[in-house]
């Protein structure tokens, strides 16, 4: 074979080689090189950009290390926090879209601001629906979480019971229904007479629900298992007021019709075929938020059944005040005033139905409002038989386990258990 001379030189001597041996050295200095360009030293590497999942909600099987997942142990604010006299009264865990933020509507205007009355006030957090204090923000520590309600300092509030004096703090995170067993178990120690309440809606139904709003929310800029209710800006400290991401990143000032028409376009679920609703049916954060007994389970671990008050997400279609009285008294109010709160509502308060996602009302929304708005027919899965057909198959289990537990615990009622 022909020989070439390389300009190699080893102790000033020429290196004579042949060309397959030139061609074997060129092939291994290649190999050589691509692997240090895809593993470079620790001191060379860029450090890593934090992430939109840093804002997913931490689920308690998940094996995602974010900063935000909660830990093994969670903080004994119980022994540590200096606002001992604030007492929180309730919190609504879920379900998500399952008519939370209408509730949230309905007990603001419960809230009386006559300070010369003080019928059972309800006082719900000053800025935002969502707080997420614990599943995200619990590191900001207790004080933090206080200061997201209108609490006064108050010398003899260890004398506070709950009566028609009481004021009724609480809080709608409809993502608090996935907490883990430790952050559980800590609520119960700071608060060992709080209630619950969870509203139940058909599994099939409320996951497709939920699963448009992600999908608009992806078209927003958020990642799939992102839900941006409730977040707050990154920058804000304990002095600032909480930011939804949704306000932050969503075009909520002014867009051209054709920037509107395209969003709508986009997050149209006709936009997606079958596999893809399937394969977001499947995944963590939906097969969890579906399963309503095995999280159940957990808060009814640590709290009494008497505490916690499951409602019937049908019943709000059907009956809104026999609904809202039912939750407004056990929550603490005496009966005689929650029937008098539920009373001075007008029947447009009752039956309107809010949409957290946009903050609009739907049957009041601006001609000049950014929210993405889609046609009912839109949204409608009756449209998609063979879909319905398999997510009622998947979730099926998960609502014979709901309505077990329904049985075991005293309700009469029960949710579809799609008989296939």
């Amino acid at each position: 074979p022909t020989c070439i001379y390389c300009s190699l030189h080893s102790n000033s001597l020429p290196i004579r080689l042949t060309m397959s041996e030139f061609s074997s050295l060129l092939a291994s200095f290649k190999q050589n090189a691509a692997t240090a360009s895809s593993n470079p030293p620790p001191s060379s590497r860029s450090p890593s950009r934090p992430t939109q999942q840093t804002r997913k909600r931490p689920h308690p099987s998940s094996n995602n290390s974010n900063a935000r997942s909660s830990p093994a142990s969670f903080p004994s604010f119980h022994t540590t926090r200096r606002n001992k006299d604030f007492q929180l009264s309730f919190l609504v865990i879920g379900a998500q879209k399952a008519g939370t933020s209408w509730l949230h509507t309905l007990l603001q205007k419960c809230n009386t601001n006559d300070h010369n009355n003080h019928h059972g006030r309800i006082t719900l957090p000053r800025e935002q629906k969502e707080i997420h204090f614990w599943d995200w923000h619990y590191r900001k520590g207790f004080d933090w979480y206080v200061r997201q309600f209108d609490f006064p300092p108050r010398k003899k509030s260890s004398c506070r019971t709950h009566d028609s004096n009481s004021l009724f703090y609480g809080e709608i995170t409809p993502c608090y229904i996935v907490l883990p067993s430790p952050a559980i178990s800590e609520i119960h120690k700071c608060f060992p007479n709080l209630k619950i309440i969870f509203v139940a809606r058909d599994l099939v139904d409320r996951a497709w629900s939920a699963m448009i709003m992600e999908l608009r929310d992806q078209n927003l800029g958020l990642q799939a298992g992102e839900f941006a209710d409730g977040t707050f800006d990154k920058r804000s400290d304990s002095n600032t007021k909480p930011v939804s991401k949704r306000a932050k990143n969503s075009t909520s000032t002014k867009i051209s019709v054709a920037q509107r028409r395209r969003l709508e376009q986009q997050s149209s679920p006709t936009a997606q075929p079958d596999s893809y609703y399937l394969e977001r049916l499947r995944s963590e954060t939906h097969s969890s938020r579906s399963d309503y007994a095995t999280h159940l389970r957990n808060w009814y671990n640590h709290f009494p059944s008497e505490s916690i008050l499951i409602v019937d997400y049908r019943d709000i279609e059907s009956n809104p005040r026999d609904v809202l009285l039912k939750i407004v008294t056990h929550i603490g109010v005496e009966e005689t005033e929650a029937k008098t709160f539920v009373e001075n509502l007008s029947e447009e308060d009752v039956k309107q139905r809010v949409n957290a996602a946009t903050n609009t009302k739907s049957d009041n929304v601006g001609k000049n409002d950014a929210s993405i708005q889609m046609a009912p027919s839109q949204h409608s899965l009756s449209q998609r038989p063979h879909l319905r057909k398999q997510m009622e198959k998947l979730l099926r289990p998960n609502a014979v386990k709901f309505n077990s537990l329904l049985k075991e615990k005293g309700y009469s009622w029960k949710l579809n258990e799609y008989n296939i």
